[in-house]
């Protein structure tokens, strides 16, 4: 298995500083100058097409070949452009060509599925790739851990707690600069460890702001209402301020800082909490939601408008600042087994009789189904069905009265896996 690992690159010197720079430009160029000719020629391809299909030409003259847009061929084009541009010279010849093997894979998805890839900007968080023979030595006594970029040196990794991968075979690395701090991620080979099943199945709701679990816990999302003002307070000052000042690039900056600070605090609870779940169960079952679907916009067309606009748009946001997709993705390559089940009616039917009750829901916490009195919590409810869809159990046999529910501030110590999940 691949697994990664992210750190904090330093390089140590103001030297090795302005190298990095100098190679993560290099980069962008190179991008920037062949998706610039691969466009022009892709367009001139077009519309000879066009033409001759237009003028009948093509019965009488041989249409012209596709421009190749291949790994292979945009790599013979770099050698002859590297050749005759002097400062490119200067800089590892491996690294900056990655950067067209990924042009290309861009290129093969834009055929298949459509979008082009776009050209990189000079303020965005650039980088590069270092695709192979990844050296990384730890020192003996210090344990200081260095990475060996081409042409550069030796730069020091940190990273809080250590390398959880220590031993296996870095594979490649990825190098970016983000608001103003070089990072890079270690992709290391891991042998894969057979991972036993204690037997135990949950299913999860995922909802605006927290999951609920089957068990009857709930969990929320960490408060981040302070990131929050604080970035669109600096969006607002970047709106006052002159395009183009030095001021207005210190309040940009600032609002960076502020949005990664949000991504961080929402990926590292997916972490925590994807692993406290798989710890405790071998079987995790979840909705198959569709997210793009739901959070499409409510504001029509001119002839059609929409309703509601805003308060869709709020929701919206809600949805994508749960991270939804996220907890999914670490939750499929950390559980044992991990099924998705088709959400149709998993918050309006009472897990206690079967009976689907579209007004069972009496509020966004309260389920109370009218055909047998089952009276619960709307999540876990939906919680029980979907585990119930999962492993093929009916799920059924509720008592009828209200279900305590456990919030994540009342977990004891050790998380889930503490919970004697036999009661």
């Amino acid at each position: 298995m691949i697994r990664a690992s992210t750190y904090r690159l330093h390089p140590c010197t103001p030297a090795r500083a302005r190298k990095l720079h100098q190679l993560s430009g290099a980069c962008r160029y190179v991008w920037n100058h062949f998706l610039a000719n691969n466009r022009r020629r892709y367009k001139a391809w077009a519309d000879t097409q066009r033409f001759c299909e237009d003028m009948l030409l093509g019965l009488v003259y041989e249409r012209p070949e596709k421009p190749s847009v291949t790994f292979f061929s945009l790599g013979k084009a770099f050698t002859k452009l590297r050749a005759e541009t002097d400062w490119l010279q200067d800089v590892s010849f491996t690294v900056v060509r990655y950067t067209l093997k990924r042009q290309a894979d861009a290129w093969k998805r834009a055929f298949e599925h459509g979008g082009f890839p776009k050209f990189k900007s000079k303020r965005g968080n650039n980088g590069f790739t270092i695709p192979g023979n990844v050296r990384i030595k730890i020192g003996a006594v210090t344990g200081v851990r260095r990475l060996y970029v081409p042409k550069i040196g030796w730069c020091i990794l940190s990273r809080s707690g250590g390398c959880p991968y220590d031993g296996a075979e870095a594979k490649q690395a990825v190098v970016k600069r983000v608001n103003g701090k070089w990072y890079c991620t270690v992709f290391y080979a891991v042998q894969e460890m057979a991972t036993a099943d204690n037997g135990l199945s949950v299913g999860i709701d995922r909802n605006v702001g927290q999951i609920a679990l089957s068990t009857g816990w709930i969990i929320p999302l960490p408060d981040v209402s302070r990131l929050e003002a604080r970035k669109r307070r600096y969006q607002r000052i970047m709106a006052r301020r002159v395009e183009g000042s030095r001021r207005r690039r210190i309040a940009r900056h600032r609002c960076a800082k502020a949005s990664r600070k949000l991504v961080m605090v929402r990926k590292d609870w997916s972490h925590q909490t994807s692993r406290m779940i798989t710890d405790a169960f071998g079987t995790v079952v979840m909705e198959d939601l569709n997210t793009q679907g739901m959070i499409r916009s409510a504001k029509g067309t001119a002839d059609a408008p929409g309703t509601n606009v805003a308060a869709k748009a709020g929701l919206n946001r809600q949805i994508l600042a749960s991270a939804w997709s996220a907890l999914r993705s670490n939750l499929e390559y950390k559980a044992v087994h991990f099924m998705g089940v088709d959400p149709k009616y998993t918050s309006q039917t009472c897990h206690a009789c079967g009976v689907i009750a579209k007004r069972g829901r009496k509020s966004q916490s309260r389920f109370e189904c009218p055909h047998c009195g089952y009276v619960g919590n709307a999540d876990v409810n939906a919680a029980l069905n979907i585990l119930a869809r999962g492993v093929g159990a009916s799920g059924r046999g509720g008592s009828g009265i209200v279900r305590p529910v456990k919030r994540q501030r009342d977990m004891p110590v050790g998380g889930l896996a503490a919970v004697n999940l036999s009661t």
